[in-house]
């Protein structure tokens, strides 16, 4: 890369940062705007249902905004919380609230601080005891839950477990804005903002602590949570206190590069932290020397360093509830694992020399999730099934080659299954009738047919879903919500040579290669009840009979099968229906019941028939289909979304001009002619369109939209050919126009004539200079049109209000701001 392209953004809250790290002029971000602070207040406090703008809720939430000051955060936090206290007199309460006058550093604490003040109860020690850590931490919610347990802070509420009730509360402190990151159910991360962070350590005071590099000594003298972060030079016993002064100590974590000393020295010696909960280590040398044996009361422990052994002493901790080996080099574990009777979590990762698992490991009756992954472990104990509290089992990278038996016994109890094998069969499935969720066998090079007979797959009538592929490549196996067998099926390395020089008086062995893949499919066959099956790569010309016959299949998927014809037809509960990869579409092939089509590179595919016999559809999505030219012209369904990306030839199509449709959208990607087809704007093919996306279609010139009178939105991003935008080409009732990154736009033209409009956002247009808007707007944004805004100011347009953002000389309408970059 050219060092004339590199550029460095460096954000900061410190004005003497801004001065040394600049080398261009610092920009010093304003304020947002008052309608952009309501936006904000909008969209956190009420969500999708917004009160009548009379109510006294929109009327005492516009006066608890205007005591953010205009900061996004203090609006997001206060708003987050309002939202799980919708009456009138809780709003009333938080805006006379004496906070709002207290005396804190800046005044942005004054908000959060109410925030804070108003969690319930329970909630505040789960988020006072993330301050422990230090600012920019990557939490994970499944380690910080387990911390809380450990602490002492969870418990079992009614019918759900510790894990769960957990859970919720992390949920809950991201719902009211405390933690921010993507929500997603069991696999969750978050950080904390800065500020937010500044308010934990603020209420903590020093009860929780973290060390980084720049602080080592002045530890406070009562200390409850420390974290340690670890530094390029090893420490010296003199850099760290007498272990003394931790007595009151509860959770310690030491990441990399950190020394401890033996307990004969002055350094850390853990006999003397008795009340430690949660211990986490990471230093090559230090089990050597410490002792855990009077750690009586630790519930958690993870280890990561360059072990060779477990220190006898940690299989004496009774009280243990979570384990973790991180990276070590232990090749077993201790016999006298048994002894942690209370072990509800055992993690083994990236142990390069772990082989083999004690046949003691079954006998840890309150073990309730395994998980071993990267590991070259051989096989699984085998009385595994006395596991009787075993409820996530995990095996993932290894060698282990089949499941035992014994986990039939246990398997009704299993709520996730997440086993990926190496093997050469999977006759040993014939075990496991009981196995419930979804089962995924990834099916390679030659095969003993009679072993995937001996499987069974037929028996286990209590699976949901069956993924069969020959090329998993493109299967997502992030199936969390469901436990699933993940089965890497290499076969027995016969080759074709071999196969031929088979004697025919030998003991027939039924040997198949991979292009005779129905055979191995009928062997395949499900129970009846399966309501999910997904086929991939598979080669076969036709499928097998059996699919037909699975009447309660709720949903098909295929991916790059050579298939000619689907036998679908006759799945009447059928309402998923997404194909990958296929050339051919029987009209037949399509179940009556189909609510969802999802359609994608089928590159030579010509058309789709057969759509307008659904009468329960509410999806179609068809990508990249370069040559299809045809697609059924109407059908009947109360609600529709309508999206097509990348099938530039598709010029025969139209929709029934008096469809029952409540809602219908057309979403065209990357389109690479200059004009639109024929039936796009034709007030008889589309007369039921409510919404049109436009993205990267580069070639198109102008909009033949003015006759859909039904048309409420329209979205155009990344046009670059479009010049100008004639007021004809605007229906009359839009409400809602977006334009962006069309760099050649020059003129939008017939604004003023759209009564109905309330939002126009214009960004990213450097040749837009002009815009004949003079109606009543309620929302207009432009953004990086710098054309547009010198046109404004120099001419002094006069609209009815003005804006604080803008150049005073200009007067705008009251809503009408611009964004710079």
């Amino acid at each position: 890369m050219s060092v004339s392209l590199l550029k460095i953004l460096v954000t900061t809250r410190n004005e003497t940062v801004a001065r040394i790290m600049q080398t261009l002029q610092t920009f010093e971000l304003n304020y947002m705007s008052e309608e952009q602070n309501w936006r904000l207040f909008q969209h956190y406090a009420f969500g999708e249902v917004i009160p009548n703008r009379g109510s006294k809720l929109v009327e005492t939430g516009k006066l608890i905004m205007k005591k953010c000051g205009n900061l996004p955060l203090a609006i997001k936090s206060i708003a987050s919380l309002l939202r799980h206290d919708p009456e009138e007199e809780s709003w009333r309460e938080i805006l006379d609230s004496e906070l709002w006058e207290s005396d804190v550093r800046n005044e942005i604490f004054q908000p959060l601080q109410i925030s804070y003040a108003r969690l319930p109860t329970y909630l505040k020690p789960y988020f006072l005891y993330c301050s422990m850590f230090p600012k920019d931490y990557l939490y994970d919610a499944d380690e910080l839950v387990n911390l809380w347990i450990s602490q002492g802070y969870v418990q079992n509420n009614g019918l759900k477990n510790k894990q769960k009730v957990g859970w919720e509360y992390a949920k809950q402190l991201w719902q009211r804005s405390f933690f921010q990151g993507e929500y997603r159910e069991k696999e969750f991360e978050f950080t904390l903002h800065d500020i937010i962070h500044d308010l934990a350590r603020s209420i903590s005071g020093h009860g929780c602590y973290s060390i980084g590099e720049d602080m080592v000594s002045n530890f406070p003298e009562e200390l409850f949570h420390l974290y340690i972060v670890g530094r390029s030079e090893e420490l010296t016993e003199t850099d760290l206190p007498s272990s003394r002064k931790f007595t009151t100590l509860r959770t310690l974590f030491v990441r990399n590069k950190y020394f401890f000393c033996p307990p004969t020295t002055t350094g850390f010696n853990f006999s003397e932290v008795q009340s430690l909960r949660a211990l986490q280590l990471a230093r090559d040398d230090y089990l050597k020397y410490a002792s855990f044996a009077n750690l009586k009361h630790l519930r958690y422990m993870c280890l990561n360093g360059l072990l060779q052994r477990l220190p006898e002493c940690i299989c004496s901790l009774y009280n243990l509830q979570y384990l973790t080996l991180y990276s070590c080099l232990v090749g077993e574990l201790l016999e006298s694992i048994q002894n942690l009777a209370s072990l509800e979590e055992l993690t083994i990762l990236n142990c390069d020399n772990l082989r083999v698992l004690p046949s003691s490991l079954c006998q840890l009756k309150a073990l309730q999730k395994l998980f071993i992954r990267n590991c070259p472990v051989m096989e699984l104990p085998r009385d595994i099934g006395n596991l009787t509290k075993l409820q996530y089992l995990t095996i993932i990278h290894t060698y282990v080659g089949s499941l035992p038996p014994s986990l039939n016994k246990i398997i009704k109890n299993i709520q996730a299954l997440d086993v990926r094998l190496e093997c050469s069969t999977i006759g040993w499935l014939e075990h496991l009738v009981d196995l419930g969720g979804t089962l995924i066998i990834s099916i390679k090079d030659v095969y003993n047919l009679e072993d995937v007979r001996c499987a069974n797959i037929e028996s286990m009538n209590k699976l949901h879903c069956l993924i069969l592929g020959w090329d998993l490549y493109h299967c997502d196996l992030n199936l969390l919500e469901h436990e699933y067998l993940y089965i890497d099926y290499y076969g027995n390395g016969i080759d074709d040579e071999v196969i031929s020089e088979i004697d025919s008086g030998d003991e027939v062995i039924s040997i198949i290669d991979i292009d005779d893949d129905e055979s191995l499919m009928c062997w395949l066959k499900h129970h009846s009840n399966l309501e999910k099956l997904e086929i991939h790569g598979y080669d076969s010309c036709t499928f097998p009979c059996w699919i037909e016959n699975t009447t309660l299949l709720e949903s098909i998927v295929l991916k790059f099968c050579q298939a000619t014809f689907l036998p679908f037809g006759g799945l009447h509960k059928l309402k998923h229906l997404k194909i990958e990869g296929l050339q051919f579409i029987q009209e037949d092939a399509l179940p009556l019941m189909l609510e969802e089509i999802e359609i994608s590179e089928c590159y030579d595919l010509i058309s789709v028939t057969g759509i307008q016999r659904l009468k329960s559809l509410v999806k179609l999505s068809i990508n990249g289909c370069w040559e299809l030219c045809w697609l059924d012209h109407c059908w009947d369904s109360k609600t529709c979304t309508i999206t097509v990306t990348e099938c530039p030839k598709l010029t025969k199509w139209r929709l029934q001009q008096h469809m029952s449709c409540e809602k219908v959208e057309l979403w065209i990607w990357d389109y690479g002619y200059r004009t639109f087809p024929v039936w796009i704007g034709n007030p008889t093919s589309c007369a039921s369109l409510e919404r049109i996306l436009l993205e990267r279609c580069t070639f198109i010139t102008f909009l033949p939209f003015g006759d859909l009178h039904k048309l409420k939105q329209l979205i155009i991003v990344g046009c670059s050919s479009l010049q100008i935008i004639q007021e004809e080409f605007l229906p009359l009732v839009l409400e809602e126009i977006e334009i962006s990154h069309c760099g050649n736009l020059i003129s939008v033209n017939g604004i003023q004539r759209l009564k109905p409009l309330f939002k126009l956002y214009i960004g990213d247009c450097e040749n837009l200079c002009w815009l004949d808007h003079r109606g009543k707007t309620d929302i207009i944004t432009v953004w990086d049109c710098p054309k547009l805004k010198e046109l404004c100011l120099q001419r002094g347009i006069c609209y009815e209000g003005s804006c604080d953002t803008c150049n005073k000389k200009a007067h705008v309408t009251q809503s009408f701001f611009f964004l710079d970059k």
